[in-house]
């Protein structure tokens, strides 16, 4: 009989502990939103700006009059698109307010298209000067960390930062699941 008692109070204590750890998971998950309306919802702006020629090497191609091929050999020999900008009389600051400029259109078609809200062309803008920015000066190829791991619509290039086909995600999102 005390055999019987004793089993039942553990099995108890594990229940309730399973229960109220889980309450507790719960609740924490719920605390943590993000203020950022832009981030895990999948706008594709990487494929809007490939698509409409407004990557950073086609809008210095279209300023300096170089091929995409002759500013990726200058970017694989270590020079920054700023470098290369300065270097074929293009300050730095064009480059930027260009490629910004081919950005805030696309935004605003997906706004004028209902695709996103305002609020999040706002926010994804504001995102953008400041990576567009970085990006122009730094010598630094490839992917950049914030720019997750999914390719889109499942390209074949994994599962993406988000669990999802095509779904990546950008390093800054809080996610609750």
């Amino acid at each position: 009989m005390n055999r019987s008692k004793s089993m039942a109070l553990v099995t108890a204590g594990l229940v309730a502990g399973l229960v109220l750890g889980s309450v507790g998971v719960s609740y924490a998950a719920t605390e943590s939103e993000t203020t950022n309306p832009v981030v895990c919802s999948g706008i594709r702006m990487g494929e809007a700006i490939r698509g409409a020629g407004a990557r950073l090497v086609d809008v210095l191609a279209d300023l300096t009059g170089l091929s995409t091929d002759e500013i990726a050999a200058e970017r694989a020999d270590g020079n920054s698109i700023a470098d290369i900008a300065e270097a074929n009389g293009v300050a730095t600051e064009t480059v930027v307010d260009s490629a910004l400029e081919a950005r805030k259109a696309l935004l605003d078609a997906k706004v004028a298209e209902g695709s996103i809200t305002q609020d999040q062309a706002d926010v994804a803008y504001s995102q953008m000067t400041e990576r567009v920015t970085d990006r122009v000066t730094t010598d630094e190829t490839g992917r950049p960390a914030w720019a997750g791991q999914g390719r889109g619509a499942g390209s074949g290039q994994g599962r993406g930062g988000m669990g999802q086909v095509g779904q990546g995600a950008c390093g800054a999102c809080t996610q609750t699941q």
